[in-house]
Parts: C-alpha cells; structure tokens; sequence
C-alpha cells in the first residue's frame, strides 16, 4: 500500500515521500477506510504525536494528514453502527498514522456517516 511519509522531522515539507507501508490492522472498534480524499495541515509536522506514539516512542516513518474521507472497507472487532461499503468521513487519532494513504485504520467513534448521493 502506498502512503505519503515523514521520517526526518528536521526536512519539513521536503521530507514528504511516497512510500510503501503496510496495510493497517483494525483494532477493537477500528475501522478501516479507504480513503478517497485526506486533508493535511503544514503545522502537523511541528506536532509532537506525528513522532511519537502516546508512550513517547518513536513511529517513524509517520503518516501525516489526519481528515479523511472515504468508504468503509473493514470492520474491527466489536465494531457497530458502520458497516462495510459505507462512505464516511472524520477525523484519524493523532498518535496514529494519518490518511495521506489508500488505507487508514480510524476508531469507529471519530467516523460519521456521509448523506446519500442525490440521484
């Protein structure tokens, strides 16, 4: 899977690259979203959750970008309320990787389903 990363905290916007990453897991109460469109502030580089994780470990290589909208592609454990197929729209955890990717794994909670398309 292809995502946009940072890895050199010191680079800025020219430490972006297009990377191969993994395909995320869904934890309990995950979902993961196929993104369609990803929303990315040039201050999230300065963000200290974009380095590390909430233990104060270092994630990178980190994925930025944090508004994600998309469709549903995978249910985690215990989740209820979206299912798969649904387009949704939110906002990823910040100590989390973020969704300048084709997939991004988001807590159930911080999702939102999108109105229907007009016909």
């Amino acid at each position: 899977m292809q995502a946009i990363t940072v890895r050199d905290r010191s680079a800025g916007l020219a430490g972006l690259s297009l990377t191969e990453v993994p395909y995320p897991r869904a934890a309990e109460n995950d979902v993961i979203v196929r993104v369609h469109a990803a929303g990315f502030t040039r201050g999230e580089l300065d963000w200290p959750a974009t380095w590390s994780d909430r233990a104060g470990r270092d994630r990178t290589p980190s994925v930025p970008g944090h508004d994600v909208s998309g469709v549903v592609a995978e249910l985690g454990y215990g989740t209820t309320g979206l299912t798969v197929g649904q387009r949704v729209f939110g906002v990823t955890d910040w100590a989390r990787n973020g969704a300048l990717a084709e997939y991004v794994a988001v807590e159930a909670r911080n999702l939102a389903p999108l109105p229907d398309r007009p016909s």
